[in-house]
């Protein structure tokens, strides 16, 4: 399927990717961007939503698990980040490398419970062990600053050099686009095509010989670990952190973002949380009603792009096959025609 998907979009499907990255590199570069430290630190937001929409993409758009709760490794990744440089002295990478391990084990404790149930039910149980967790760092203030939350410098001390953010904008950009270059190729192998099987009919695939529950482990295990990543990130990049960050709002946060962007695409969740965290900034600077404004901006891409941003993208594409079809097989025909007179 995902190799369907790849050669329906051609060439647009590769370049969009290389063009986009590309792009992102040479912003700072622009005295309009590099210049501009609210804009900079806009655009760094992206990219940590960008890594958590990618990780909510695993389970959504390749393993068909609707999960309220995947705010819990989020907020696993930036408690782990901010307790460690608080009460440790561990710097950012240390962070980088506990945070998803801590996330593997609380994935592999929760979903061996959850999994066992579906659809809504898995929803609700995940959203609630999501909740025990924020009234647990809620409740333990003394250790994690309760509802007033912790601030501790997270990132490394260059990354707050002296031009705007940017080192931080590089540092961010780049561990995005590792994290999408590493999952696409896991997605796109044995494992990721099992998955998307899944997906499609979770009876046929244990009809097969998949071992189902196993296989949804795994996902969820992949996607808690590349959300405390997105965690770790937001650490740095906020350098704060309060209960709230474990709540059901972040989780319906980037529930949107990937919808909007398109499932099971990775780049379309990438982009869908882009847009809502640049869209949201601006709306609320025009207007106090920009939570309305953004409502109706969702429904309107909802409504006319149920496929999202990169379903449009795929659409184009096949548009483009299949005008090429069309037109080689006219030839065909001419030049048959023309032999036979």
């Amino acid at each position: 399927m995902l190799l369907r998907r790849a050669k329906e979009g051609g060439w647009l499907g590769a370049a969009a990717p290389a063009a986009v990255i590309l792009v992102l590199a040479l912003l700072p570069f622009m005295p309009v961007v590099g210049e501009n430290r609210y804009l900079l630190s806009l655009l760094i937001g992206a990219f940590v939503f960008a890594v958590f929409a990618m990780s909510f993409d695993v389970l959504l758009g390749y393993t068909g698990i609707v999960s309220f709760g995947h705010a819990l490794f989020f907020g696993t990744g930036t408690y782990t980040a901010i307790l460690l440089a608080k009460y440790a002295g561990a710097g950012f990478w240390t962070a980088l490398t506990a945070a998803p391990l801590v996330a593997a084990l609380l994935a592999l404790a929760v979903g061996s419970l959850s999994l066992r149930v579906k659809g809504v039910y898995f929803a609700m149980v995940s959203m609630a062990f999501a909740e025990f967790f924020r009234v647990v760092a809620e409740k333990a203030s003394p250790i994690t600053g309760g509802s007033d939350g912790l601030a501790v410098q997270v990132a490394p001390d260059w990354a707050y050099g002296p031009r705007n953010r940017v080192e931080l904008y590089f540092l961010t950009l780049a561990l995005a686009v590792v994290t999408y270059l590493v999952l696409r190729r896991v997605l796109a192998s044995p494992f990721g095509r099992t998955l998307v099987a899944i997906r499609e009919n979770e009876q046929r695939a244990a009809a097969v010989g998949y071992n189902v529950f196993a296989f949804k482990l795994g996902a969820l295990v992949l996607a808690g670990v590349v959300a405390s990543l997105a965690g770790v990130m937001y650490a740095a990049t906020e350098n704060f952190v309060v209960p709230s960050v474990l709540g059901v709002d972040t989780t319906i946060q980037v529930l949107l973002m990937s919808i909007i962007g398109g499932v099971g695409t990775l780049g379309g969740p990438a982009l869908g949380a882009g847009i809502i965290r640049l869209a949201g900034t601006l709306l609320s600077s025009y207007t106090e009603r920009w939570r309305l404004a953004l409502g109706v901006l969702y429904a309107l891409l909802v409504l006319f792009l149920p496929g999202g941003l990169a379903g449009l993208a795929r659409a184009f594409g096949r548009r483009r096959a299949a005008r090429r079809s069309a037109a080689g097989e006219g030839g065909v025909v001419a030049g048959g025609t023309a032999r036979a007179s």
